[in-house]
């Protein structure tokens, strides 16, 4: 086998698992979704726990509203946070900070609670901050399950023009089991 054969051979293996060379040397993951290009990734809503930026798809965000503390049940899991009552409807609200381990802090004024609406299931959940509403181009997305052990939680990082975003799919995190669960309970 000559050696222009094997690299020939080579740059068509690894073009189809998404990966091109750029110039001698130096290749460059694509961004695939199958074997085609993402353009977009869609819109998300960017929110900041600590010093930290998450998104989550927007077709999930049903809802920001300032902070209210939430009612406190008895014999709560950890990461609920309690109770609010939203237009005649119990919702529960999810401490995202105790989820992801993170410590709790004191609630400030940009405190927000996103409500979600999952699989016809209502859950608040509590962060830091809103910050604002963004079109994520596919070309900015890398999907790897290397950056954390909880790999289907992260759907992956965008790499935005000032910050890296962390893309968060909801329905992973809370398990089809919590939001049964919240479900039977709540709603």
């Amino acid at each position: 086998m000559s050696f222009v054969y094997l690299r020939r051979y080579l740059a068509e293996v690894l073009e189809g698992h998404g990966i091109s060379r750029r110039r001698k040397g130096v290749f460059s993951i694509n961004k695939v979704k199958g074997h085609e290009q993402m353009k977009t990734y869609g819109q998300v809503v960017v929110f900041t726990l600590g010093e930290e930026k998450y998104g989550i798809e927007i077709s999930c965000v049903k809802e920001i509203m300032k902070w209210a503390k939430p009612t406190e049940l008895p014999q709560m899991p950890d990461a609920i946070s309690g109770v609010i009552k939203l237009r005649n409807e119990v919702i529960p609200v999810i401490s995202l900070r105790r989820q992801f381990g993170l410590p709790d802090v004191d609630r400030q004024a940009d405190t927000k609670i996103i409500i979600l609406e999952i699989d016809a299931v209502f859950v608040g959940i509590n962060v830091d901050d809103v910050d604002e509403v963004v079109e994520v181009p596919g070309s900015a997305v890398e999907i790897s399950n290397r950056f954390t052990g909880k790999t289907d939680v992260i759907k992956g990082i965008a790499k935005m023009e000032d910050y890296l975003l962390i893309l968060i799919d909801i329905r992973v995190l809370f398990g089809a089991d919590v939001l049964e669960r919240i479900s039977e309970e709540y709603n």
